[in-house]
Order: C-alpha cells, then sequence, then structure tokens
C-alpha cells in the first residue's frame, strides 16, 4: 500500500512539472522584437538622450548571409531623455511598440559633450549593470549628431552591420592609422590613471564614393579623442596624429611617402613594427629611449633613387612624424604614446611622485631622448626596384 501511494505520489509530481515547464512562457517570437544594434549617448542642458539604433530580423539575417537587394535595409533610431541615463531608457520604453532585446548591441557612440564633461563613468556604469549588455562592443566617440551617425547605410544596400561602424577591423587591417576599441578596453584604460584613454572619432564623409553620381555618406575615422592627464578628453583630429600610428605594436599597414626637399621618390607600405621603449631614470628625471624596426613594402617608385638614400629619407619622414604629433599631443596636455605608462611600470613610486598620483603631466619636449628608426625594405613588387 505504501508502494503503491509512493507511485501515485511521483506521478502526480511528475505532471505537476510537466504543467510547469511546459513552454517558454516568457518568449518571444522572432518577428515580434527589435534588434538594438547600436547605442548613442549625449549629454546636454543637463540630461542624458539616448538614441538607439534597431532593426528587424531581416536586416540582422541579411549580414550573416551577405546578400545583396535593390532595397536599402531599413534602420529606426529611437531617442529620449532623461535625468540619468536609465531614466532616459525608461523613456524610450513608453514609445517602444516591441520588445527590446539589447544582448546584440555591437557599438556604442559617445558624443563629444559626454567625453568633455567626465561622463563616462556614469555611462559605463549603467552599461555594466546591465544584465544584457557585453564588454566586446566597439566603443567610439564623436563629433557628429548622433541621429545622423545611427541612421547611416552600408554600401551596395547591404546590411548597417556590415560598416565600420559594427565591424571595423577590416579597414583597419588595410589601414592601420586608428585602432579600433572594445569596451572592456576603455573601461580598464579609463580605470588606470598611468594611461592615456584613446577613442576612435567616427564621422559620415560624403566625398569618397558615389551611387550612380549621388553622394553617399559612409562611415570614416577622422580622429581620436585623448584623455588629459587628469581631465578631460580632447579631440585631435587626423591632421595633428601624423605620426601617432607609427608607434602601435598592432599596426598592420600604413602608407609612407618617400620625400626629400619637395621631390617625391615612391610610397612604402610599412607594417610588423618591433617596438621597445625604455624610461631611463636619472634622480627625479626620466627620459625614454625609443627603438623602432620596421618592414616595408615598395609598391609606388617614381624616381630613382639609390637603397640607402631611400632608406634615409624615410627614417627621417617618419621620426619627424613622430615626434611632430607627441610635440601636438603635449600642447593639447595628452600623453599620445602612453610613456608615462611605461614609467609606472618601471617604477610606481617615482611615478606618483613626479605625476602626483597621475594628475599632473609629467613629460616634456625633451623627454623622447633617443628615437631610433630602423626600416628595411626587403619587397619591391612584382618589379625590380630600378637604380
Amino acid at each position: 500500500m505504501k508502494r503503491q501511494m509512493r507511485r501515485w505520489s511521483l506521478g502526480l509530481l511528475s505532471l505537476a512539472l510537466c504543467l510547469v515547464t511546459s513552454g517558454c512562457w516568457s518568449a518571444y517570437e522572432i518577428q515580434q522584437v527589435d534588434y538594438a544594434k547600436a547605442i548613442g549617448i549625449e549629454y546636454k542642458d543637463g540630461l542624458y538622450h539616448m538614441y538607439v539604433q534597431t532593426m528587424d530580423f531581416a536586416s540582422v539575417a541579411k549580414s550573416e548571409s551577405s546578400a545583396k537587394t535593390a532595397d536599402t535595409p531599413p534602420v529606426w533610431v529611437g531617442h529620449a531623455a532623461g535625468k540619468t541615463l536609465n531614466l532616459a531608457v525608461n523613456e524610450l520604453f513608453r514609445s517602444a511598440q516591441l520588445h527590446i532585446a539589447w544582448g546584440h548591441v555591437t557599438a556604442i557612440v559617445m558624443d563629444e559633450s559626454v567625453l568633455t564633461s567626465n561622463r563616462i563613468k556614469d555611462v559605463f556604469d549603467m552599461l555594466g549593470r546591465f544584465p544584457e549588455s557585453r564588454y566586446t562592443t566597439w566603443v567610439y566617440g564623436t563629433r557628429e549628431p548622433l541621429e545622423d551617425i545611427l541612421s547611416a547605410t552600408s554600401i551596395y544596400n547591404m546590411s548597417p552591420l556590415d560598416s565600420i561602424l559594427h565591424n571595423p577591423l577590416p579597414t583597419f587591417l588595410e589601414e592601420s592609422l586608428f585602432p579600433p576599441v572594445l569596451s572592456f578596453k576603455l573601461i580598464s584604460t579609463h580605470n588606470d590613471a598611468s594611461t592615456t584613454t584613446y577613442l576612435p572619432s567616427i564621422s559620415l564623409n560624403k566625398d569618397y564614393w558615389k551611387q550612380n553620381k549621388k553622394e553617399h555618406e559612409l562611415f570614416v575615422i577622422e580622429g581620436a579623442f585623448f584623455e588629459r592627464t587628469g581631465d578631460n578628453f580632447e579631440f585631435l583630429p587626423r591632421s595633428k596624429l601624423p605620426g601617432y600610428h607609427w608607434l602601435l605594436k598592432d599596426m598592420r599597414r600604413a602608407p609612407l611617402m618617400i620625400e626629400n626637399e619637395g621631390t617625391i621618390y615612391g610610397v612604402l607600405s610599412v607594417g610588423l613594427p618591433n617596438l621597445k621603449i625604455k624610461p631611463v631614470v636619472k634622480g627625479n628625471e626620466v627620459h625614454f629611449n625609443i627603438d623602432a624596426k620596421y618592414l616595408t613594402a615598395l609598391y609606388e617608385y617614381l624616381t630613382p633613387i639609390s637603397y640607402d638614400e631611400m632608406v634615409q629619407y624615410s627614417e627621417k619622414t617618419l621620426r619627424d612624424q613622430i615626434l611632430q604629433t607627441y610635440r601636438e599631443g603635449l600642447r593639447r596636455g595628452v600623453d599620445v604614446y602612453g610613456l608615462q605608462e611605461k614609467l609606472y611600470r618601471k617604477n610606481p613610486g617615482l611615478w606618483r611622485k613626479l605625476s602626483n598620483n597621475g594628475s599632473k603631466m609629467i613629460l616634456t619636449e625633451d623627454s623622447i631622448q633617443n628615437l631610433n628608426i630602423k626600416i628595411t625594405i626587403p619587397y619591391t613588387g612584382k618589379f625590380q626596384r630600378r637604380v
């Protein structure tokens, strides 16, 4: 009798469990979901402005299949404001017609107003607490209207996901001027007083490409924001950063014009850097020795010149560009190459003393004591170099 009652009890329990777990009651059909793919954040007049780029499932699937159609995929941009970022998001929910899925966000764009008002920590405090947010989203700064940035479409009527905003690596591998930044990297550098936080600046350009003779705006990286020592961010355009990429360890390829006294001899493709930056401490004075070696390829040869002269002119141009960028950063209060971190890693006590725990710049125009550049040109393309 007891065995039979036990069987009945187990049977009833199993039936109850089946009823409870018979379906996913909180699930949504994919066609009834707005997929947030990018977030834009602005701070203006004491309010946080939240912009959200959403796409339907068809637009997301088009990127996966790399399909091209005659119709431009629809891009919706929502906007709401609030005294805090969370209140701005909740204000946006009031007009959302569908459930918004935040787990697919691949890009965060912060307006210059956020970067220059020391609001970046507030932004990532809210985003970091949200359970659907990821630390592997691409992060940008911008000086253009966020609505324009998030409304831009891609080339060939492809999905907006096939663009620099959502996938910056292909462009960076072609020309390694401004490396893309993931959110976890941005957070780690911003929380470390010894490092210089760097953020690429994204914008729209309608001069490079046209569709049937009609202008079409496409993304381009126009420069970068750098964290000032003990202050907010400073924007430096591309024209002021001619040598920034030469001291990037992840640089893969960048052009270098061979020029001397107005004569252009050719263009090199520079890559594969081997960098060594060492702080030299003498008492309370700090200088830096930089050794940089590069492998290059000659892809354009316009005027005959000897190999030694080609190397000599190239090394001089590269050295001048590095120093020009370094001095421009100093004028803006920015340690562009992150030299102060090298001192912190070697002698943190001296760094704290000289920089007042990161609130003061310790660099001067003479801080780079030696800058040794070595260029090798082993490849000249399909043609041999004419001497």
